[in-house]
Parts: C-alpha cells; sequence; structure tokens
C-alpha cells in the first residue's frame, strides 16, 4: 500500500467530505486533496527524477498537506524542515540531504535568502502564499495532469519521508521512512484505539515538520477531516476546540501544561472532545491528574519516536479509568505495545530483563525506519540483529505495561549511583507553586555528575529553594537530591514540545562556556 492510496480510496468513498481545513477557513475536500497531490506530484516527476529531495520550509497549512501526499507519490523523498532552526541549521540540513527543490512559505522568505547563497544542491524555489520577486508561486508547480506519475513503478520500499531526528543529544540525523513504514505505523495506532464518536472531527496542533504528523494520515485512513492550526497556542487551541466542535487531538505534555495553566480555561466550551492523545515525551503524574479532573476520562497515551514513523506503546481510556479509579501506579506507564511492533527490554548484553528491572527498550516491525541517510556508521550503532535501539530505558510489569524511566543519556551518575531525572521531577511537580520542572546534571569534581533543577514558578507565585529541598528530602534519598537549583523564565524545547536538557547542561555546567549563572 502507498500513501497516494489512502486519498484515492477516500476520494472513492467519499469524495466531498472535508479532508482538511486551516484556521483561515480553507478547506479541501478528498476529491480536491487527491486532485492537487497528483497535479504537484506530475509536476514535481517533471522537474526531477525518482529518488530526488523536496525540501519543505513552512508551519501548517493545506500545501503541506498535499506534499505529505504528491511527494512520494513522484518517488520523491519529502525533507521535512524545522522552521524553529536558524538558517545556518537549515543550511546543514538542507545540504545534507541532497534537496533539489526546495518549497518555502512566504513568511519564511527572509530565511531563504540567508539560505540561498549557501544550498549546494538547490536547483528550484517554490513559495507558498505570495509569490515573491525571486521564485515562482508554488502553484505553478501544479501540472495538468491528476493520474499517478509513475503508476505500477512505485514500491512501498520507497523512501517517502526524510524527517532529521530533534537533537536532543547531538547533530540531527535523517531518519528515512518509506511508504510501508509510515502506513504500518497508521495502522498501528488505528488497531489500538477504536472511536464510535458519530462525526469525529481530528485538530491537529503539532508542527507538521515532527513525526506527529503521521496522525494526519491515521485520520485520513478512518475518513477523518483534519483541521489544522498554524502554530500551537493554548488559547487558539481552545477556540478551535469549541468553535469546531472537536472529538480528537494530540498534544505533547507540556501543551496541556499550558492549556490547563491558561487564565480563560474555564471560559471555553471543550465537552465535544471524546480523546486527547498525549506523548512527545513523558507526563508527570500530576498534570496527568490535573488535566483528568478537567477535561474527563478522555486521555490516551501514545509512545514512540521519529525512527518509528510514530508510536509502538498505547494506553487507552480504560487504563487510564483504572488509574483514577485508584491503580494510580498506571499514572507512570507509558502503555503497553501495539499489535504490529514487537517490544522488548534488554539488559546491556540485549538479555531480557526481568519484571521490574530498568532496561532499554528496543523495537522490531514493519515501521521501524529503513534507515539513517547516508550515515550507516549510525545505523550500526542503532540497530542490534535487527532491532532498533531506542536509548529509553524503562521497565516492565505482568500486565505488561511499559515504564519509561527516563532517556539512557540524560541518566545521571552520581557518586557511582544512577539518578533518572523523572522519578526526581515527579516530586518536584507536588510542589503547588511549580509550573514546570528539569532535572538534569553538571559535571562535579567530586561526585563525577551532580543533580541539578531548572524550575520554573507559576504566574504570580514565589518557589523557595528550601521547601523544594525539604520535599526532596522527604521524598528522595540523598544521592537523587538536586545539590543545585536554578530558577528560569522558560526551559527550552525543540519543536515537539520535547525539554532540551542538552541546552540547559550547556548553560548551567561549570565545565561549559557559559559557567553557572542562571
Amino acid at each position: 500500500m502507498l500513501l497516494r492510496d489512502i486519498l484515492e480510496f477516500n476520494t472513492i468513498k467519499t469524495p466531498d467530505a472535508t479532508a482538511v481545513a486551516f484556521a483561515d477557513d480553507r478547506s479541501l475536500c478528498f476529491a480536491e486533496l487527491n486532485r492537487r497531490s497528483l497535479r504537484l506530484a506530475n509536476g514535481l516527476a517533471a522537474l526531477g527524477q525518482p529518488g530526488d529531495g523536496v525540501a519543505i520550509l513552512a508551519d501548517n497549512c493545506p500545501e503541506y498537506v498535499e506534499c505529505y501526499y504528491a511527494v512520494p507519490a513522484a518517488r520523491q523523498r519529502l525533507v521535512f524542515l524545522n522552521y524553529r532552526l536558524t538558517p545556518k541549521e537549515l543550511i546543514r540540513i538542507v545540504n545534507d540531504s541532497q534537496a533539489r527543490v526546495l518549497l518555502y512559505r512566504s513568511a519564511f522568505a527572509a530565511v531563504v535568502e540567508q539560505m540561498r547563497p549557501e544550498l549546494t544542491t538547490v536547483k528550484q524555489y517554490a513559495c507558498i502564499g505570495d509569490a515573491t520577486a525571486a521564485d515562482p508561486d508554488y502553484e505553478t508547480l501544479l501540472a495538468d495532469l491528476e493520474t499517478p506519475p509513475f503508476a505500477g513503478e512505485d514500491d512501498d520500499r520507497d523512501v517517502a519521508w526524510l524527517i532529521y531526528t530533534s537533537g536532543t543529544t547531538g547533530m540531527p540525523k535523517g531518519a528515512m521512512l518509506s511508504h510501508r513504514n509510515l502506513i504500518f505505523s497508521a495502522m498501528n495506532s488505528l488497531a489500538t484505539f477504536a472511536s464510535s464518536v458519530p462525526e469525529p472531527r481530528y485538530l491537529m496542533p503539532f508542527p507538521m515538520c515532527h513525526i506527529a504528523g503521521y496522525a494526519i494520515l491515521t485520520q485520513h485512513l478512518r475518513g477523518v477531516p483534519v483541521y489544522l492550526m498554524q502554530q500551537f497556542e493554548p488559547r487558539a487551541w481552545l477556540d478551535m476546540v469549541q468553535r469546531h466542535r472537536i472529538t480528537g487531538t494530540a498534544l505533547a505534555p507540556t501543551m496541556i501544561n499550558m492549556v490547563l495553566n491558561h487564565p480563560d480555561l474555564d471560559r471555553f466550551d471543550t465537552s465535544s472532545l471524546d480523546n486527547i492523545g498525549y506523548g512527545a515525551s513523558s507526563i508527570p503524574a500530576e498534570v496527568l491528574r490535573r488535566a483528568m479532573t478537567r477535561f474527563g476520562n478522555v486521555f490516551s497515551q501514545g509512545f514512540g519516536m521519529t525512527e518509528l514513523a510514530g508510536n509502538v506503546l498505547f494506553m487507552d481510556r480504560d487504563t487510564h479509568m483504572r488509574a483514577a479509579a485508584g491503580d494510580t501506579h498506571l499514572l507512570g506507564a507509558a502503555g503497553r505495545r501495539g499489535a504490529l511492533a514487537a517490544v522488548r527490554i534488554v539488559d546491556e548484553s540485549f538479555n531480557d530483563c526481568p519484571f521490574g528491572v530498568a532496561g532499554e527498550i528496543i523495537v522490531k516491525g514493519d515501521q521501524v525506519l529503513t534507515g539513517y541517510w547516508q550515515r550507516p556508521d549510525a545505523e550500526a550503532e542503532a540497530f542490534h540483529d535487527g532491532w532498533f535501539r531506542t536509548g529509553d530505558m524503562a521497565r516492565l510489569d505482568e500486565e505488561g505495561f511499559v515504564y519509561i524511566v527516563d532517556r539512557k543519556k540524560d541518566m545521571i551518575i552520581s557518586g557511582g549511583e544512577n539518578v533518572y531525572p523523572r522519578e526526581v521531577e515527579e516530586v518536584l511537580y507536588r510542589h503547588p507553586a511549580v509550573a514546570e520542572v528539569a532535572v538534569f546534571g553538571v559535571s562535579d569534581e567530586n561526585w563525577g555528575e551532580r543533580v541539578t533543577a531548572a524550575i520554573v514558578a507559576r504566574a504570580g507565585e514565589q518557589v523557595a529553594e528550601a521547601e523544594l529541598t525539604e520535599l526532596c528530602r522527604s521524598e528522595l534519598a540523598g544521592y537523587k537530591r538536586p545539590r543545585a537549583w536554578h530558577f528560569v523564565e522558560a526551559i527550552p524545547k525543540n519543536v515537539s514540545g520535547k525539554i532540551l536538557k542538552r541546552s540547559l547542561r550547556e548553560r548551567f555546567d561549570p565545565a561549559g562556556t557559559e559557567g553557572a549563572a542562571g
């Protein structure tokens, strides 16, 4: 099965049903989205050849959805560019991807002008929105043909999307995701979560340059209309939920926290919501409790990453209900494996860990990435006997629930003891004045690493270091307690809402360039 088959199926079944709607009231039905995607595919095929890279620099828009389907239909690679990166970072990614076409939203024209002199492989530019003097309008790329340009020749093993990893632990790598990877990822989600809502409507708040965009494929497989937010903002999210009677959406834990802390939260009617999926990073149990109190039993969880083309662990609403009814330990779980991927937790020798013992999550299945773009060294490090190493530490219980302990690379080793930041963060979130917290390690002459915490206080509140110290003293072993506290206005995050602990280490590590000021 190919990505374009999703649109073809819906065009036959419900051609006039809404496929995508945007904040400016633009919308496309499935038949029109299919026609425009095929026209773009033919235009791109005429410009290049199979295997070419087509990069896109844009925030969320209907044209981005067209590219999701059109570029792979042209047997080319859609290269996702994170619009929050600097021009220098974008240049490195575009050149590394060897993209021959660069599509961009007019809002990013100035960024493209900075990049242009250093882009070594791009031969064709096109602007989405207002045409610029430098480049033709995106619409000029759409050919008159509305048939698949490579029907019968394309293969589900062709690379469809090239997404560079978020780089939370280093230089991004290009994860090659095939049609097969993406279809199986969407099917794994569908096999796990079912909805009986009469008129489902899905709100997409995540940036489409992130793997979370696979949710659009998942919804389109069900024939569900997708409403796009140009960029996430909590009040705008609440407004769209109320105005469009949204039934399903997904948020990162940091987004949920922002919505819960918004002063206008209770002015909006969110009763239409039937499901709020969350993922991208672990959620503090206290934040989830508050969210369930406000929104009810509408939460489900997915755990995955770019290299897995989406999620492989899932926790449904029934499990959340169990947690609310008294099985509170389940609030710390990431869920159980989906039906279409194999998941293990192993020790350093790749032996399965006993129940309750932490090890690394490894995954095998059709949704695991094809490989890393021109990085055989990274592939060799990431795979072991066909199993993908996620780098996430977790433990398994007797019911099959997986509990994320922490990122393997974020684990702190202090005085020879392993400290998992998430455990410390869970304790600190219990303080009523703490809005956000990130725990990380900095170098220490005596202990190797020192446990350090960055704290964001709730609006109008103050947090005393002594109170946090006492809270940790009552809950944590001595070696797990933070030895340094930094009260900050915001905690750095990437485009998907993941906390950038590397940035915090660089800022506050005495061995780093900026010292410990802050």
